[in-house]
This record gives C-alpha cells, sequence and structure tokens, in this order.
C-alpha cells in the first residue's frame, strides 16, 4: 500500500513554509552606502520622538486647501488618511510595475510572543520577483525562507545559502496577486497583512514635520499608550510608511510596521541588488562558495487514486498546477521505496520500466508527458502497478541537483 507523501513546497509558491535555523549573516558590501534621504529619514524620526506632548494651548492651523501644504496640517493629513481608506497591496500592484512591500507584527499566543516578517518585491518590466518570509515564535526561528524568480535560473534560502534551481519555462505572475489567491485558499493560514485600514487613525492630532527638497514627511500622534508614525511622500503627497510603537520608542517597541517602494519612491527597491547579487554571482564572493549549491526539483509525487484488483495494486496521481518550476525529463528519477531501499526505478524520459526481482515480485512504473512536451510538468501523470503485497513510497531524485526532492538521505 502506498505511503503519504506530501507535495515539496515549490519555489514559486508564496505560501511554503520550513522550519529551518537562522541563517548565518554574510557581510555585504552594500550596506556601507546610503543616500541622503537614507539619513533623513531617521533624523526626522528622531526629531519627532523629542518632541513634547502639548498641553493648554490652542493652535489655529493654516489653511491647507486640498492638502498641497507643506508640511501637511494636522486636519489635512486626517482628511487624507480617511480618502485613502486602507493600505490595499492588490490596488498598488495594479497601479505600479515596480513596488516593494514588507511588514513586521508582533504576537502573542498562549503567552509566548513572537513577530513575522513579509517582504514582497516584483518588477514586471524584467519580469522578476522577490518573495521573504520569517516567523520567530519565542526567540525560536520556525519559518524562514526566500525566493528569486522569474527567469531560467530560480534562487531559494530556507537555511546558509542561497541555493540554485531552475525554470525551464518561465511565467511569470505577480507576486501580490497570488498570496491574494493562496490567502482565499487557505484563510486561516498566515498571510501578509497587505490590507491596513488607516481610517481608524483619522481623529487624532498630528505632528507633522519634513523636508520639502526630497517632498517627504513624517506624521506623529499618540493613540493611549502607542505612538503612531506615518511616513508620506510626494505632491500630492502618499503614504509610505506605517509604525505602531507601543509602550516606548525602541525597535523592540514596534507592534506593526509597513514600509511601500515604487518607482516614485524607489528607496527601498531592491531588485537591481538582487540580480547582481545571485544572477551576477556576487553572492559567491560574499560567502566563499566556488558555486551556488543546487536545489532539487520542488515535487513530490502525491497519489491520487489506489485500487487493488486480485494481487495487483495500482496507483496514480496527477502533477498539479502548483508545480510551476519546469525541468526535463531525462534529469529526474521516479523511485519505489520500500524498507529504507528503492526497489524499482523509471527515467521520467524513458517513460516506461518493467522490473522483476528475485523473490518473482514485479513493478511496473509509467510517465506520461501530458504537459509541457519533454518537461516535468503540470498535467504529467504517474501509474504505479505491483503485484507485491510490501508497503512502498514514490519518492523522486532529481539527477541535476543530485538530491532527493523531499529532502530525505534515501
Amino acid at each position: 500500500m502506498a505511503g503519504s507523501p506530501t507535495f515539496a513546497p515549490r519555489d514559486s509558491h508564496i505560501g511554503a513554509t520550513q522550519t529551518v535555523s537562522p541563517p548565518n549573516t554574510l557581510e555585504n558590501g552594500y550596506l556601507g552606502n546610503h543616500s541622503a534621504i537614507d539619513v533623513l529619514r531617521p533624523v526626522l524620526l528622531s526629531l519627532l520622538f523629542c518632541i513634547p506632548a502639548l498641553s493648554g494651548c490652542l493652535e489655529v492651523e493654516r489653511p491647507c486647501p486640498e492638502g498641497t501644504c507643506f508640511p501637511l496640517t494636522s486636519s489635512a493629513f486626517n482628511s487624507i488618511l480617511e480618502e485613502v481608506g486602507e493600505i490595499d497591496a492588490l490596488s498598488l500592484a495594479d497601479e505600479y510595475d515596480r513596488l516593494s512591500i514588507s511588514t513586521l507584527s508582533r504576537f502573542t499566543e498562549s503567552g509566548v510572543s513572537g513577530e513575522m516578517q513579509w517582504e514582497v518585491q516584483k518588477d514586471e518590466g524584467r519580469n522578476l520577483r522577490l518573495v521573504s518570509n520569517s516567523v520567530v515564535v519565542g526567540g525560536i526561528s520556525v519559518v524562514h525562507y526566500e525566493i528569486w524568480d522569474g527567469g531560467p535560473d530560480t534562487y531559494t534560502r530556507t537555511t546558509d545559502h542561497w541555493m540554485k534551481g531552475r525554470d525551464m519555462v518561465p511565467n511569470y505572475q505577480d507576486p501580490f496577486h497570488e498570496i491574494a489567491s493562496l490567502a482565499t485558499e487557505d484563510p486561516n493560514g498566515r498571510w501578509p497583512p497587505f490590507r491596513y485600514d488607516v481610517s481608524q487613525f483619522s481623529d487624532l492630532s498630528w505632528t507633522i514635520t519634513g523636508d520639502a527638497l526630497e517632498s517627504y514627511q513624517v506624521a506623529r500622534a499618540t493613540s493611549g499608550s502607542d505612538e503612531i508614525y506615518f511616513e508620506i511622500h510626494g505632491l500630492p503627497p502618499r503614504i509610505v510608511g506605517l509604525s505602531i510603537y507601543s509602550e516606548g520608542l525602541s525597535q523592540e517597541d514596534v507592534t506593526f510596521s509597513m514600509s511601500i517602494a515604487t518607482e516614485d519612491w524607489d528607496l527601498a527597491l531592491s531588485i537591481d541588488y538582487y540580480l547582481d547579487l545571485l544572477d551576477g554571482g556576487s553572492y559567491l564572493g560574499y560567502s566563499g562558495l566556488s558555486e551556488f549549491p543546487r536545489a532539487p526539483v520542488p515535487f513530490i509525487p502525491v497519489p491520487s487514486q489506489q485500487s487493488v484488483i486480485g494481487d495487483t495494486t495500482a496507483v496514480n496521481g496527477t502533477v498539479p498546477s502548483e508545480m510551476t518550476h519546469e525541468v526535463s525529463l531525462s534529469e529526474v528519477e521516479m523511485h519505489i521505496f520500500s524498507e529504507g531501499a528503492s526497489v524499482a526505478s523509471l527515467l521520467l524520459s524513458d517513460g516506461h520500466a518493467n522490473i522483476t526481482g528475485e523473490d518473482g515480485s514485479w513493478w511496473e512504473l509509467t510517465w506520461a508527458d501530458e504537459g509541457a512536451l519533454g518537461l516535468l510538468s503540470e498535467l504529467d501523470t504517474f501509474a504505479i502497478r505491483t503485484n507485491s503485497e510490501v508497503n512502498f513510497d514514490i519518492r523522486m531524485f532529481d539527477l541535476w541537483a543530485q538530491s532527493w526532492t523531499d529532502q530525505g538521505s534515501g
């Protein structure tokens, strides 16, 4: 009887999670460079941190027609918050070809504190995207992965080093819309808070300062024990950042933050950095590696049907639509494992194999190339027939990566 394998997280599956140790920090030459606005942002924030709350004073606001004054007045910014209503990543993704959104959320469950970070970037002009997610619970990293894809070479990192994979038929999908689709399929999963209601802050009293040359402003207000900071850029002004501090102003006191970058405000766009780091190979120089470790094709066969007729057991299944990183059939083998050893195998490009054991048991393995011709891809089917009564598992071995796709040792 077949075992109960599960799908390996595919590289482009944004919701995939893996439990790993935190990655080692590598020296990064890019981190030493700061633009003027990089310095300006913490300076403005620090100035606001030092402004005491005013009490007993009556302040008359200057006119600010249609939010055109600089810096904004408190009432003008409240009007913007009411008009915006909510920050919606899908709306931003439809508006901008180049977009980056990162969030930090801290939470407490059953008395244990944790935090979740997301970073999602896209560059539709070059069909490239980056997805990064990490979750720390009780000081222990339980999820960490980074995915860079869009071209024939894909890169993933779940442990110390980036690993190189391949995609023979790159098919770009907007990562923000993919996240929304996955969240709809699994509403109870942990997904990025990419829709955030900012109108809830539209009745606060704001202190606002900024730099007119950069069209950059920071708004600060208090709500109970929370300090709320918005970053604003451009004319007309657009919200590009939000941070909420609770009971303090250190980084550890941040309960939620969101940062937005677009082609209009490209401070946090890092597609070019990753192009140089990964496709350009500069990561190899930083890490001391001679080449990238290879990642196996992200596919584990899951049987969809099983039947027993007489002394013959039959199992079959189909490669699902989630399989979007296609590889050559000549680079992958399907194995039948029983009692920790391979008892039969098939090179997928051969399509069919019959194996008879010394004990008289026979195995018939079939791979039907129903999807992209010559590639392990969506709609391909597999079938196993045997007269053996032993329990068995179906495993895939990636010859290119020299690794089992389920990460087992074999």
